[in-house]
């Protein structure tokens, strides 16, 4: 990617000084300035934009990334990091939905790359929490769409709170796909916000089977608030093998492990 295309992408370009930030903990403007070749008046009101979800913390002359449980990654640098392997992800989840099926598809940036994928399925009932979900499903002709309502959280573009978790509570599904902060052996599936984690608890009550969609880079990872143990899913679609520990857990706990 060339300089003037990393400027015309403020999201992409958030999301390269993201990840330099969780490889270091700490930068400063100057070195990303350098290291980016943007400049650093560029550089700052990024960092002004990252801290603003709370993910980082500006210090004088750069930042430093925030490592707590409850650090959540903003919805517009999500859906540009690892988009190579959601890419992939969304494609192999796609495959799992057949025609007539009602599925619900959760906010998150992962199950967005599915949503491309549907466009020759016929007959979907689909529901979603995601404001950005529906916007794109609404391009769709060939299914009818729901979606459920509630609090808007500006930092996922998802709908929750108790109407959401009030009227979610009333559908049932053939399938569900959804992602989460973070999945770990020993605590399972956890999240950085109690009113995601809600909904997603009841997803997987209210689902036939529950696919969780995760990169490697959820992997070993382990958030603010438990959702569910991992026996609770039917399936995970990830992007690359994980490593054996996994791959025995997994099986033992009667979950299906795709690519």
């Amino acid at each position: 990617m060339n300089n003037f295309e990393q400027k015309d992408l403020p999201p992409m370009r958030q999301a390269q000084i993201l990840e330099i930030l969780k490889e270091r903990k700490a930068v400063s403007v100057s070195q990303l300035s350098a290291e980016l070749y943007i400049n650093e008046a560029t550089i700052r009101r990024d960092l002004n934009t990252l801290a603003k979800s709370g993910i980082i913390s500006r210090t004088y002359g750069g930042a430093v990334y925030n490592e707590g449980l409850d650090s959540e990654i903003p919805f517009f640098v999500r859906e540009t990091s690892h988009s190579d392997a959601k890419k992939q992800i969304g494609e192999s989840a796609a495959e799992f939905i057949k025609d007539g099926d009602t599925v619900f598809l959760d906010s998150s940036s992962t199950t967005a790359f599915l949503i491309p994928h549907l466009t020759n399925k016929n007959g979907l009932r689909i529901v979603t929490n995601g404001a950005k979900a529906i916007l794109m499903l609404s391009k769709l002709t060939n299914c009818e769409l729901y979606c459920i309502g509630g609090k808007l959280r500006e930092n996922s573009l998802s709908f929750v709170g108790e109407a959401a978790q009030m009227q979610l509570k009333n559908f049932h599904f053939d399938a569900a796909f959804f992602s989460c902060r973070g999945i770990d052996l020993r605590f399972g599936l956890t999240d950085s916000n109690i009113d995601e984690a809600a909904i997603r608890k009841i997803l997987l009550e209210n689902s036939k089977k529950s696919y969780l969609l995760a990169d490697q880079s959820k992997f070993n990872v382990v958030s603010f608030y438990s959702i569910s143990p991992l026996h609770s899913l039917y399936a995970v679609i990830t992007d690359a093998l994980p490593e054996q520990s996994w791959i025995d857990d997994l099986k033992k706990a009667n979950v299906a492990l795709y690519l």
